[in-house]
């Protein structure tokens, strides 16, 4: 039985991206296991064009990166150790949930655990 384009259809494949998103978790956790990481630069720029901030991190699991913002950062820290040399390794749980971005209080972002 073949699927249906609705079926076949996934945030993911409609708006493809290097980095990892929300969306692409499609409302599950997943297991991600910390390769490397640097500071964003000018090549890091966002799907609204802008630039992007934060830590890149790279994993074993996927080719995605994940640009994480401050409190994914402090998430990191508190779970891995101060220094993201001491999450090289590691693996955590990154999960989808929604915060407040600007105007939006349920703005779908990644959370860690």
């Amino acid at each position: 039985m073949s699927k249906t384009m609705s079926e076949q259809f996934t945030f993911a494949k409609a708006y493809p991206s290097e980095y990892l998103r929300a969306p692409d978790l499609m409302g599950k956790e997943m297991k991600l296991t910390i390769t490397d990481f640097r500071t964003c630069g000018p090549k890091d720029i966002g799907a609204d064009g802008r630039k992007m901030t934060g830590t890149v991190l790279s994993f074993k699991e996927t080719p995605k990166k994940y640009v994480a913002p401050k409190t994914v950062f402090f998430q990191l820290q508190k779970l891995g150790g101060f220094e993201p040399k001491t999450w090289i390794g590691k693996t955590f749980t990154f999960y989808p949930t929604t915060c407040r971005f600007g105007k939006d209080p349920e703005h779908p972002c990644i959370r860690v655990k």
